[in-house]
């Protein structure tokens, strides 16, 4: 047990220096400071509608772009060992493949909690700056939301790198996760005015893919806070273990079919 764990840990820790040492990520981080600059001039016109606006978009941006990141980062890890051949010196050591392919999946998610922590520094120097009041309670419930949501994109991209090429996997995670914001509001739009057979299908796609919507919380927590008083309170216990709960069966399921499908690949 303490073998595996030290793997594990091993293996994440070397991804997340690698993470650490890629200018991407500076580069995504700086270029969405740029945009939270645009608050000062909002600000200046003492437009606070359009201000609570443009943090919302912002928050939103920095959601979508860690997503992004850990999609392009996940996606490249395992066909990049196979191609590179560096797999089979750690699977000799001997590093088991369930502990090879969670310690990646840790390493890309601790890569992307590092590049969220970034944003979140960013906006919360903003909202203060700006005088912005700010649900402390609500935002860290958001934060904890965000990492189960990567979670679950680490997971899918996983999966779709043991079936695809690196660029196919990239595509289809990408589609997917911008299928999962959209397919919630589109269904409850359209689900009234089709037929029966196009419901059945609207509800395999919503329990197929995996609504990450529901782990978005940013426009609570932009709009949380009316001068002193709270317009939206943290969210229940029990909003959170069911949250919890489903964003860890579809973990489960993504890293228990990546995993199969590296067990039964030969090296």
């Amino acid at each position: 047990m303490r073998s595996s764990l030290r793997n594990i840990r091993l293996l994440a820790g070397t991804l997340l220096i690698e993470a650490w040492r890629r200018r991407e990520i500076y580069a995504i981080v700086f270029i969405t400071t740029l945009l939270l600059i645009g608050l000062r001039l909002v600000h200046f016109f003492d437009l606070e509608g359009l201000g609570k606006f443009y943090r919302e978009i912002s928050l939103k941006a920095m959601n979508v772009t860690t997503a992004v990141t850990v999609i392009l980062l996940g996606a490249r890890q395992l066909p990049r060992e196979f191609s590179n051949r560096t797999i089979y010196p750690l699977l000799a050591k001997p590093v088991r493949r369930g502990e090879f392919l969670l310690g990646k999946f840790v390493g890309v998610l601790l890569a992307g909690a590092f590049c969220y922590a970034l944003f979140m520094a960013i906006f919360l120097v903003a909202s203060v700056t700006l005088k912005a009041p700010v649900n402390y309670a609500l935002f860290a419930q958001s934060v904890y939301l965000q990492m189960l949501s990567l979670a679950v994109v680490a997971g899918m991209v996983f999966l779709f790198s043991m079936l695809f090429n690196a660029d196919a996997a990239i595509t289809l995670a990408l589609i997917l996760f911008l299928a999962s914001q959209i397919l919630m509001n589109l269904m409850n739009y359209l689900y009234d005015y089709v037929g029966r057979a196009a419901q059945l299908a609207l509800l395999a796609l919503h329990f197929v893919i995996p609504q990450l919507a529901l782990f978005d919380a940013s426009a609570k927590v932009v709009h949380s806070m009316h001068g002193d008083h709270v317009v939206w309170q943290a969210l229940p216990a029990w909003v959170l273990l069911t949250l919890t709960l489903y964003g860890f069966v579809y973990v489960t399921l993504f890293l228990s079919g990546a995993y199969l499908l590296f067990r039964r690949k030969p090296l």
